[in-house]
């Protein structure tokens, strides 16, 4: 598109490629300004598909993006919304059950077009940095692509500073249960966008991986797979220690046992970089609950410590793998790019039972 607001329909096929070239003509004239100059305000170009183009009509050519979407899309309380996407990547969204707690979610765009009923929802969790945004983002793409949903909830830190900021990676402090808020988000996105999500693949980065590992041991029933990126501290599958070092008050906080055989049908991938090998000793023994010789053992960086639960879930019968990627530090990139290919996996193989 020229400065003179002229649309090039030559560009537009180029962008749409060879197997949604022929809607070129069709795409209404500011839809087509949006994706030339990839705004990405209410629609991406990996977010087209023949089944959203083919409902175009000539009618809605002068329409705008909002109003072309919401002729499409089933009536849902997202098609009220002006400013933001109706599907795809949306602003951060409070959650009504918890004030004061919210979430990225994406909304994939090809399953509004079809107005499905069911899908699949990749929650991912953030470190102590609260880089939802990012998480969610990482995952859109490859969301749009199979059909899934994505849910990264942002736990906040305090102003407070007397308030500890390890709350949410320990699943429950004096005042929260952090998976009760997650489950909130979850149960409030499913009924806004008026879909069942038929799997929840759980991914964590960091402190991240701390909720998403407790998270395992207190929900299994809920999860299809879990993607472990990188867990600075680890809950070995032990009543020896106490939580959340171990399981010894399992059933006093969470007013349940370990489900184990739940836990055992779930897969688990655990991750870390080659090069995350800084010391990270945040907690002393007495911290943790642990004696010294147990301390020891429980290794001084996230290598270690990954090895260390991953021998300690086989020992349990917990279906987990290891995966070391090369090269990487302590970088959340490199382990949502490793999570996809399992959560594909895991995907592919519930389609095909």
């Amino acid at each position: 598109m020229d400065d003179s607001g002229t649309i090039d329909r030559d560009q537009l096929r180029s962008m749409l490629g060879d197997e949604l070239a022929d809607f070129a003509d069709h795409v209404p004239d500011a839809m087509a300004r949006e994706l030339l100059h990839g705004d990405h305000g209410f629609v991406a170009p990996y977010q087209l598909s023949a089944a959203l183009l083919s409902r175009l009509t000539p009618a809605m050519r002068d329409w705008q993006t909002a109003d072309v979407l919401r002729a499409i899309y089933p009536a849902t309380p997202l098609s009220r919304t002006r400013m933001q996407p109706i599907a795809g990547a949306l602003a951060a969204v409070a959650c009504r059950t918890f004030p004061g707690f919210c979430h990225f979610p994406y909304i994939p765009v090809a399953h509004m077009a079809e107005g499905r009923d069911e899908a699949p929802l990749i929650v991912a969790v953030h470190g102590s940095s609260r880089n939802a945004k990012d998480l969610r983002d990482g995952f859109a793409t490859f969301a749009e692509r199979l059909g899934c949903f994505v849910l990264a909830p942002l736990f906040p830190m305090e102003l407070d500073m007397s308030v500890p900021d390890e709350g949410y990676k320990q699943l429950v402090d004096d005042r929260w249960r952090y998976d009760h808020i997650l489950w909130a988000m979850v149960d409030e996105l499913s009924a806004a966008a008026r879909t069942r999500f038929s799997a929840v693949l759980l991914f964590g980065f960091s402190g991240g991986a701390q909720f998403a590992q407790r998270l395992l041991y207190v929900d299994p029933g809920r999860l299809a797979a879990v993607a472990l990126g990188a867990p600075s501290y680890v809950t070995l599958p032990s009543e020896r220690w106490r939580w959340w070092s171990g399981l010894g008050d399992f059933q006093r906080l969470f007013g349940k046992p370990v489900d184990w055989p739940a836990l055992r049908r779930v897969p688990v991938h655990i991750q870390c970089g080659t090069e995350d090998r800084l010391d990270c000793a945040i907690y002393s023994a007495e911290e943790m609950g642990l004696d010294a010789a147990a301390h020891d053992a429980f290794g001084r960086n996230r290598i270690d410590r990954a090895r260390l639960l991953h021998e300690q879930y086989g020992r349990e019968g917990v279906a987990s793998r290891l995966t070391l990627i090369s090269g990487a530090a302590h970088a959340w990139g490199p382990h949502v790019e490793v999570a996809k290919p399992f959560f594909e996996e895991q995907l592919v193989r519930a389609a095909s039972v």
